[in-house]
């Protein structure tokens, strides 16, 4: 199985399709600059746009029923976020998520109604469109699967893992920017669960907590724990 799949990746096709329609006037969009913690949209919006986002990363999370906080996806520039205007008007529901900027975002707002209709016209874009959100449904299944068989010390060091590597930290030290309780959200686990983790991992000697961030020291060890989760 692969490691914890939070990241949404760009599909080359359909993000160099979009940047060349607002380019050429084909889709008209607007732009939006975001500092981090910034909301992008927040549950309960009434959304008409979809957002293409041109630099930055944006946490797609949920409000459970319980006091809990869920990461749904984190999406990376070259990726499209916000698919509510899609549906007809009759059907149209408010957002059920809330998407937050994490570091400094830049973004372009597409009318969704203007989208479905480029998407419409343009055959190959629509397959790469739908290939993109097959992919992003098939992550939530592996996460799910992966919470139900895995105990949350593997996976929250499959977690640092994948978080290291998408923060270009290939060796260690490798810093990972969140605190307890924001990987326990990533994770949709209580907090306690994630402090007892970092203790684990502090005592085999592959991570230590410094300054409001979590510290890899040791890659080797720290993919031994995460074992199976880790892609060969």
């Amino acid at each position: 199985m692969e490691a914890i799949s939070l990241f949404v990746q760009p599909k080359p096709l359909l993000s160099q399709a979009v940047e060349r329609a607002v380019a050429d006037g084909v889709l008209k969009a607007r732009s939006l600059a975001l500092s981090p913690k910034d909301y992008l949209f927040r549950e309960g919006d009434d959304m008409r746009s979809t957002f293409y986002l041109t630099r930055g990363l944006v946490r797609l999370y949920s409000d459970t029923p319980d006091g809990y906080v869920k990461t749904v996806f984190f999406h990376k520039a070259g990726t499209l976020i916000g698919f509510q205007g899609f549906r007809p008007e009759i059907d149209r529901k408010p957002s059920i998520l809330n998407a937050k900027a994490t570091t400094k975002v830049e973004a372009l707002a597409i009318d969704a109604k203007d989208f479905g209709s480029y998407l419409k016209a343009n055959g190959d874009i629509c397959y790469a469109m739908a290939q993109y959100l097959f992919e992003m449904m098939s992550l939530q299944t592996r996460e799910a699967v992966n919470a139900s068989v895995y105990p949350v010390l593997q996976r929250f060091s499959a977690l640092l893992l994948t978080l290291a590597r998408e923060f270009g930290s290939a060796q260690a030290p490798a810093i990972v920017p969140f605190s307890n309780e924001e990987l326990a959200e990533m994770l949709g686990v209580h907090v306690n669960s994630i402090t007892n983790s970092v203790v684990a991992l502090r005592n085999a000697e592959c991570a230590e907590r410094q300054r409001g961030a979590l510290v890899i020291t040791d890659f080797r060890k720290l993919k031994s724990i995460a074992e199976n989760l880790i892609a060969s």
